[in-house]
């Protein structure tokens, strides 16, 4: 009974596809019972294609989405697999966005730390250069104002500079004696000893060897048997050591003859560039000053005071000013204005900061655009108080400039007079000035017999 009915459906629904189809696609032609036949059973597979696809995504979605306690065996095991992969994909990013802030926290920190302690060293520094920079004028003028006090016989500058080496002579004298009292001949252990003597000298190991090397020949050639002449046989390799060629450059050959200086904070080079200034008004030049230390407004200060007393001109900037900027405006009128001397002053820069040698480089650059073999002297300004520490400063120094010659100050005031000769023979650099005392006249240029005399007379 069943199947009939079901026959009886089939029936009435295969007449009125075929009636549907004939009427639509087959201009009102009944279409034959076995063709129908295809068609529907074509119809029925592709319903049911539809249905099973349905069925499967939906399946498939419905595990995506399940929490893995609502699966069961294989899927809740995949499942597992995938939520672990994805968690252990976002504990890893989480991990490298903290370490990446944790790095940009350190190193701001560190950053910032840098900064100010840089800040406050060259508080600190310009602080000292003031103080000392008041303390030397305020000398100077309290002795220009005593124009009623009685003069006093002046010494000569060689009884001076005897006088202000006189810590050096005596540190190098005594401990020569030392070694050679009581010394019959010249062995290896007096050479020891005088090896020591030389090195606490502050003259340096380089220089040491070579002195000693050129008593050795003379000891081995039978030409040197008597210890007590050992201090003039010294005397003599120094002497010749500092004796260096030097050509000054001066105006004549080239105008305006441009000298740059350099330094660390505390030598005394602002008051250098002063004295050397004055003496050249004294000659009767044109001078121009570069106030080129912008870092610190005591330099500049300082400057300005030294220019009104040695009566010549100024270049100045604001404090922070770019330093290459006041030395081309310096050069540039120096050139336009027909000077005979431009004196560059620079910053105190510690050799230890590549920044600032850096910068001293572009300012050697930029004073060559103006004149291409400018600087015609660039002086490095060294105190001889500092002993070792002046050899480091001239070799890097050197690196940032074509060093011409050497300024020594504060001779007079130290036992470690000695690295002088060390620097001259390490670096075959002349020395252009020594200064022992802190008046201009103070101030002279180098003459190396003189030198050597004033130590081992």
């Amino acid at each position: 009974m069943f199947i009939e009915e079901l026959r009886q459906i089939y029936s009435t629904f295969l007449a009125a596809t075929n009636q549907f189809l004939s009427k639509n696609f087959n201009d009102g032609v009944p279409i034959p019972e076995e063709e129908m036949t295809l068609i529907l059973a074509a119809f029925t597979f592709l319903v049911l294609l539809i249905g099973f696809s349905g069925w499967f995504w939906l399946r498939k979605r419905s595990l995506k989405i399940k929490a893995p306690h609502e699966l069961s065996g294989r899927g809740k095991e995949k499942r597992l697999e995938q939520l672990e992969k994805e968690r252990a994909k976002e504990i890893e990013l989480q991990i490298k966005q903290e370490e990446k802030l944790r790095e940009e926290k350190e190193s701001g920190q560190i950053a910032k730390a840098e900064e100010r302690e840089k800040e406050l060293q060259e508080q600190i520094a310009t602080m000292e250069e003031g103080h000392r920079s008041r303390q030397v004028l305020q000398r100077d003028l309290d002795k220009e104002a005593e124009i009623d006090a009685p003069l006093e016989k002046v010494d000569s500058f060689i009884e001076r500079l005897r006088k202000g080496v006189g810590k050096t002579r005596t540190h190098i004298l005594n401990n020569l004696s030392e070694a050679v009292l009581g010394k019959k001949e010249i062995d290896e252990d007096l050479l020891d000893d005088l090896e020591e003597v030389l090195i606490g000298s502050d003259i340096g190991p380089e220089t040491t060897q070579r002195i000693l090397e050129s008593i050795t020949e003379k000891v081995e050639r039978k030409e040197l048997t008597n210890p007590q002449v050992l201090q003039s046989e010294i005397q003599q390799e120094i002497e010749k050591i500092m004796s260096k060629t030097y050509p000054v450059p001066g105006t004549s050959e080239r105008k305006p003859l441009i000298l740059l200086f350099v330094g660390v904070n505390g030598v005394g080079k602002t008051t250098t560039i002063g004295k050397i200034a004055a003496q050249y008004r004294q000659q009767g030049k044109k001078v121009l000053m570069g106030a080129g230390d912008t870092f610190r407004a005591a330099a500049i200060d300082q400057l300005v005071e030294w220019s009104k007393r040695a009566d010549c001109e100024i270049v100045q900037k604001d404090p922070g000013s770019d330093p290459s900027a006041v030395m081309y405006e310096t050069v540039q009128k120096g050139i336009d204005e027909d000077y005979d001397v431009v004196i560059c002053d620079t910053a105190g820069r510690l050799h230890t900061k590549k920044n600032l040698m850096e910068e001293l480089k572009k300012m050697v650059r930029v004073i060559r655009k103006l004149i291409p073999d400018a600087p015609h002297e660039v002086l490095l300004v060294l105190d001889a108080t500092t002993g070792q520490n002046a050899i480091f400063q001239t070799r890097e120094f050197m690196q940032a400039a074509d060093l011409t010659g050497l300024i020594i100050t504060k001779l007079d005031g130290t036992s470690k007079g000695g690295v002088v000769i060390g620097i001259v023979n390490e670096f075959d650099i002349p020395v252009r000035y020594i200064g022992i005392g802190e008046q201009v006249d103070d101030l002279r240029p180098f003459d190396a017999k003189q030198f050597t005399e004033s130590i081992f007379a």
